[in-house]
């Protein structure tokens, strides 16, 4: 038998895994593995900042359905990547964090980057293991990847120290165990009884309505959901990953900025693969009616019941108990043609036209202003986009404005902050979406204070020529002046930056498309060029600094609004 160091068994499960790309900042705690990535076929993507490698990795889990890959060094290295990191865990991104560590003899002694990983992450990851025996390094790391990918999905962080990863055996004597799975080695059917009864409420309801959130995207269940849509009639309302498993084009489809008549009048809910949450006020009212029958279906038990009390509960993968659901309606010939022309399936469509035409009317009036008003930068930048282009949000104030004028075709067309909403993790989610759909557009909207935090690996886009492109509201400042913000006004000082920094020109000079927009005329013709160039691209916006987010105004402390 040959033997091994730590870093060639590593890559042997990451190959196992189908990894395709690593997103990495390289340390000596991590050199035996970064020396068997390409003996493995996994391409490194070596990036500015350990923090836009978690960002990295978890875009790509969330555009791809695979899980993300990260590699940061022991210590410092560990501890930059813990935002990005917790971005992914608290949107249930499947992210497997590969991290060096301090040798094992050498804890409490004051070790170099000495640091307890497993710990600093523990309240938002899914799983954590330190390694304590080269014996174990290959059913340790498959055991994350399981954890990862397993629903609900989640960060799982290994942490390797320095003598075990470098250390030689035969290897002969690694434990067995830890069989790598898919999604569909493991996917469970719902009750049949359940299904039936759910079917019997759907059929009898008068208003039903379906929400789904990141348990479809995950399951895979697109083409499922759409048959059944069609199939019943019913609206549906989705959020994060699961957003665009119906195209918002749809006239059954609910967005989020218009969907509290809907959820909070629906007299049936399926909620599958959803999560009520803060964002959600948790499924209670106003949001969410409590005179709703709800029936909720996810493959994990404990998520079921968990925030809105479940009449029909079921444990069940979303794929399959849309197909069990699908086969039965077919089988026992129900007939939904009720809902088509009901007053309920009526007010989505004539609430949709209400919302569209107030923005229209709202835009009309500041689509000329100048400086530079976020309503007309981003209705200018929908009309460039291609229908299939990947979104980055990566701005408070453009977050609002972009939100409720942009139309979600596809599952994870649109990538956000989650629910830990930092700013800064823009342009390394770009990356790895733009690596898991090669070849199609995607666009990272930021703002100034995101990309002083983020900005920097718009150099690793040039690097491995990878054509993201930011879109810069530019306003000089962390938020709004101080006149959209009178509790502040006065009493502090201002959250300035330098005024008018060109930053279109600091990122030329790495190889990137980039020009400044400071006119309406402008803004069009400088997208339209970046998106030719083939080349990552910064277009510099100079926005009014009067402006705030859409939904919060220029209050930073005042309640959503949205929810």
């Amino acid at each position: 038998m040959a033997k091994a160091d730590g870093g060639e068994l590593i890559a042997r499960v990451m190959r196992e895994n189908r990894v395709k790309y690593c997103f990495a900042i390289n340390g000596g705690h991590l050199f035996p593995i970064l020396g068997q990535l390409r003996n493995h076929d996994i391409k490194l993507i070596h990036m500015r900042h350990e923090q836009a490698t978690a960002y990295a990795a978890d875009a790509y889990a969330r555009t791809s359905g695979e899980v993300g890959v990260c590699m940061v060094t022991a210590g410092c290295g560990l501890t930059n990547a813990v935002t990005g990191l917790c971005v992914a865990g608290l949107t249930n991104s499947a992210v497997v964090c590969i991290s060096g560590q301090h040798p094992n003899t050498e804890d409490h002694l004051g070790s170099f980057q000495e640091a307890y990983g497993s710990e600093v992450v523990d309240s938002f990851s899914k799983f954590t293991k330190r390694v304590t025996d080269w014996s174990t390094i290959q059913f340790d790391l498959r055991s994350a990847f399981r954890e990862a990918i397993s629903p609900p999905q989640g960060v799982a962080l290994f942490e390797i120290p320095q003598n075990i990863l470098y250390h030689h055996e035969e290897d002969s004597g690694q434990r067995k165990g830890a069989r790598e799975f898919t999604m569909d080695d493991v996917r469970s059917a719902g009750d049949p009884a359940k299904i039936d009864r759910a079917l019997e409420m759907l059929v009898a309801a008068e208003r039903p309505l379906i929400a789904c959130g990141d348990g479809v995207f995950w399951s895979q269940a697109g083409a499922e959901m759409r048959e059944f849509v069609e199939l019943t009639n019913i609206p549906i309302y989705a959020r994060r990953a699961g957003q665009g498993v119906v195209s918002e084009e749809h006239p059954l489809a609910i967005r989020g900025a218009f969907k509290k008549p809907f959820t909070g009048g629906a007299d049936v809910v399926v909620a599958i693969g959803f999560r009520f949450w803060s964002g959600e006020h948790f499924g209670q009212p106003p949001t969410w009616t409590d005179k709703a029958k709800y029936i909720q279906i996810d493959p994990t038990p404990t998520r079921i019941g968990w925030q809105v009390n479940a009449d029909l509960p079921m444990v069940g993968d979303p794929k399959i108990v849309l197909q069990q659901m699908i086969k039965r309606i077919k089988e026992l010939k129900l007939d939904f043609s009720k809902n088509k022309g009901s007053a309920w399936t009526k007010q989505v469509w004539e609430t949709r036209q209400r919302f569209d035409n107030t923005i229209k009317e709202q835009n009309s009036k500041v689509s000329k202003n100048q400086p530079i008003h976020p309503a007309r930068l981003c209705e200018d930048l929908i009309t460039v986009l291609d229908k299939n282009a990947t979104t980055i949000i990566d701005s408070f104030t453009l977050s609002g404005w972009m939100s409720r004028a942009f139309t979600c075709r596809f599952m994870g067309q649109v990538v956000d902050a989650g629910p830990l909403a930092p700013v800064g993790h823009g342009v390394g989610m770009g990356i790895g979406a733009q690596l898991a759909r090669p070849g199609q557009q995607v666009v990272v909207i930021s703002g100034d204070g995101g990309l002083g935090i983020g900005g920097w690996d718009m150099e690793t886009a040039a690097r491995y020529k990878l054509p993201v492109i930011t879109v810069l509201w530019n306003n000089s400042s962390w938020g709004p002046n101080f006149d959209q913000m009178p509790g502040l006004k006065g009493r502090t000082d201002p959250f300035n930056m330098l005024p008018n920094i060109r930053y279109d020109k600091i990122f030329a000079e790495m190889g990137c498309h980039g020009e400044q927009v400071e006119t309406n005329e402008q803004i069009i013709p400088a997208l339209e060029r970046a998106f030719k160039s083939g080349k990552p691209a910064l277009i510099n916006v100079i926005g009014d600094v009067a402006v705030g987010n859409a939904t919060l105004g220029g209050n930073l402390l005042g309640s959503t609004g949205s929810n």
